[in-house]
């Protein structure tokens, strides 16, 4: 009987796993064939690879530009989220004040907010100010975005830690802030790290906002693909060899530091 268990659930896994890599596996067998083999019914896993593809998505200038924007931009609005989400979900997690769980609740719901509310208003503010197809718009959006979440992330992660720590602290002749940075923070590295991956990962990988705040000089990665869907067809060759390439680099990130994301997500699950 245990046995059978131990079976049903080594192929339950096995399934959810090829249910959940098959479109991954899918886009980059696809990046890696012909326009032939691309589109053979019934569908070509034997074949021989090319990366013209690739080469297609080389040559193109505006790639790497694009690279860069969508690198500089995540990274950026990334650690200035964490910084401040940081300092708030610690304010929230240790200090006591009126209404606490309203402003808790506020942010909530800030979060729940699809992206599209605000976005018009901060395009045409954008347009008044002379801001649009800018750097720093983008930072700014992102930032605000992504900070309701990062402080409900790392308020989960600052409310296991003992209250005893920081008092401990206070005792030992530490100021507020050299018990934030020197006790508290190195404690919750481990949920810093994952809020940090997570909110990275959903500026890499965001479109909406992109599409419609970034121009010629700001173009980022997400909206860059498009530019393969043309009104003579879509080049589904460079399209998915362009898709491989965007996740590439935040699939290395999360294998790099899979540690620290597998750690700060269980953090307090055993107390």
């Amino acid at each position: 009987m245990r046995a059978a268990k131990g079976s049903l659930f080594y192929i339950g896994t096995i399934v959810i796993l090829l249910f959940f890599m098959m479109p991954f596996v899918w886009l980059v067998l696809t990046s890696l064939k012909n326009y032939k083999d691309a589109f053979a019914l019934p569908p070509v896993f034997i074949f021989t690879p090319t990366f013209d593809n690739f080469d297609n998505v080389f040559n193109r200038s505006d790639f790497f530009k694009a690279f860069g924007s969508s690198f500089f931009i995540s990274t950026v609005s990334t650690v200035l989220c964490l910084i401040l989400g940081t300092v708030t979900a610690y304010a929230l997690a240790f200090f006591h004040f009126r209404r606490k769980s309203k402003w808790i609740t506020f942010i909530l719901s800030a979060r729940i907010a699809p992206p599209i509310l605000m976005l018009l208003p901060v395009y045409f503010i954008a347009v008044m100010v002379g801001l649009t197809d800018s750097y720093l718009l983008l930072i700014f959006v992102y930032m605000l975005m992504n900070l309701p979440f990062v402080v409900l992330m790392l308020l989960t992660f600052f409310e296991d830690i003992p209250n005893e720590l920081r008092e401990a602290a206070f005792v030992d002749g530490c100021t507020e802030f050299r018990a934030f940075y020197r006790v508290i923070v190195p404690v919750a590295r481990g949920g810093i790290a994952a809020t940090f991956i997570l909110s990275m990962l959903l500026v890499w990988n965001e479109f909406l906002v992109a599409l419609v705040l970034t121009g010629r000089e700001t173009q980022t990665l997400p909206v860059l693909i498009t530019s393969f869907m043309t009104f003579q067809g879509t080049e589904w060759g460079p399209l998915t060899a362009a898709g491989t390439l965007v996740m590439l680099p935040m699939l290395v990130f999360g294998i790099a530091v899979q540690k620290h994301l597998v750690k700060g997500m269980t953090m307090g699950a055993v107390k």
